[in-house]
């Protein structure tokens, strides 16, 4: 009896409008960009979801003469650059490393220095000493 009371007051088989499949559901404070650097031997590849200050995606090094490393990378945003740890699959290894990429408006430059093994997770000594390689710019681009 109960089952024919909802059925009346739902008809069509229609969803009530508080449930919301979860497919449909996206986060309209979210950003998606998508970065990268291409030259005759070597691709970096670099998407990047960001939510307030948090930023988490997915990083890709193809670099000539080097195993190719892909994985993704979770941070966050310090001014106008990026600090994140990147977890990566890399000959058959998982590992962990920080890096940091520096924002200049479309583009970001990767940032190098001196790091540490810190419980096996590889970290930068010092974060305002980074230098950063202007040669390989990493371009917005539209995410595919």
């Amino acid at each position: 009896m109960l089952l024919g009371v909802y059925v009346s007051c739902n008809p069509a088989g229609e969803k009530p409008k508080n449930e919301t499949p979860e497919a449909n559901k996206t986060n309209s404070s979210s950003i998606i960009n998508c970065y990268k650097y291409e030259s005759a031997s070597d691709t970096v590849v670099l998407k990047l979801i960001r939510v307030g200050a948090s930023v988490t995606g997915t990083l890709v090094y193809k670099l000539k003469e080097k195993d190719k490393n892909m994985g993704t990378i979770q941070g966050y945003m310090k001014e106008n650059i990026l600090v994140a740890d990147y977890t990566f699959m890399s000959e058959g290894t998982q590992s962990i490393r920080q890096v940091a990429f520096k924002s200049d408006g479309d583009s970001f430059t990767e940032g190098y220095g001196d790091i540490v093994d810190e419980n096996e997770k590889f970290r930068f000594k010092n974060l305002d000493s980074l230098t950063f390689n202007t040669s390989v710019k990493l371009s917005g681009y539209p995410c595919e």
